[in-house]
């Protein structure tokens, strides 16, 4: 721990400024990266060069409304947790909000999913691709929905209002010893961060390989596939570097980000819970494991950012007041 004077009811008053201010600036990145998002697909759907939505800005959508929730549901409460200590909502709100502070981040992960298995789809099969219909989109993200509900459902076992010291009195996670925290955080980190990876990992590895393999490509990635399908064949062209490169490059991006802000939760997590001497170390106690605890939700402050980075398009729909 830092070297603090001020120590109120057990609590570091610096490290909880740090915290407050972590949370914070991950709240406010997050809100305004994905209300920016949203604001640009709704500007180029409705005043952009196109005459509808594209199935990649479908996704751009539910990811950005994914992650704002994260933001709202999983950040904010975490801030105002941090801020009175212990938790104030009573035995029902406990519930609730241990219900509902992952689900944004499952969401974010599995719409990712949806999202990453329809650019494979569209670049490694187009015209199997252009055969489908945009309810198979909706199915996915309807799926993505129901799967983050379900496995939410837990936290409603695992967390209760409980009396951790006398008269005192938090929300408070209960596992059935000797292993099932560890059950607990293994699944967890399974279904929110292994599996997603796995799954982009590979289909984006698809991509790239599908991308340096082919000599042409049509210009339906991206566009609409009706237009795809009504395009001559004057309409392909020899797929240029500089697009290739910048695939190539945003594929990098989306899995190395996604590993670099998942990880310090994660492995923080996995480590404290299975090494048996964990709490006796150093790093254990100190500000740096408390401020990784923290991060959980540092991914859906980075997704729109990526996506507003390398999407020329829907960047220059907002006005340069913004």
């Amino acid at each position: 721990m830092g070297n603090a004077t001020n120590i109120t009811d057990g609590r570091d008053e610096n490290l909880i400024l740090w915290e407050i201010s972590v949370l914070s600036t991950i709240l406010i990145v997050t809100l305004i990266g994905n209300f920016l998002v949203l604001f640009a697909v709704y500007l180029e759907k409705y005043y952009g060069y196109r005459k509808k939505a594209t199935r990649m800005y479908f996704f751009m959508k539910y990811l950005s409304i994914a992650d704002l929730m994260t933001g709202v549901f999983n950040v904010l409460p975490q801030l105002a947790w941090n801020i009175t200590s212990r938790f104030q909502g009573g035995a029902v709100l406990c519930k609730v909000i241990k219900f509902i502070q992952p689900f944004g981040n499952y969401l974010s992960s599995y719409v990712l999913i949806a999202t990453a298995i329809d650019r494979y789809h569209a670049i490694c099969y187009p015209l199997s691709y252009c055969r489908t219909t945009s309810k198979i989109s909706k199915r996915m993200i309807y799926g993505a929905w129901c799967l983050a509900f379900i496995l939410c459902i837990p936290q409603i076992i695992v967390f209760s209002y409980q009396e951790v010291e006398i008269n005192i009195w938090d929300c408070w996670a209960s596992f059935v010893v000797p292993y099932g925290e560890r059950a607990y955080v293994t699944w967890f980190s399974t279904t929110v961060f292994l599996i997603p990876f796995i799954v982009l990992l590979y289909t984006y590895t698809g991509i790239c390989l599908s991308i340096w393999r082919n000599s042409e490509i049509n210009q339906f990635e991206g566009n609409d596939c009706a237009n795809t399908m009504n395009s001559s064949d004057s309409n392909r062209h020899p797929l240029v570097s500089k697009a290739r490169i910048n695939t190539v490059k945003q594929t990098i991006t989306v899995i190395s980000l996604y590993i670099v802000t998942n990880s310090p939760f994660i492995g923080c997590q996995l480590w404290a819970t299975w090494d048996p001497y964990a709490s006796e170390s150093s790093f254990f106690t100190g500000e740096t494991f408390r401020i990784f605890a923290l991060l959980s939700s540092l991914t859906s402050c980075v997704n729109p950012w990526i996506y507003l980075g390398f999407n020329r398009n829907l960047r220059a729909t907002i006005p340069d007041e913004l």
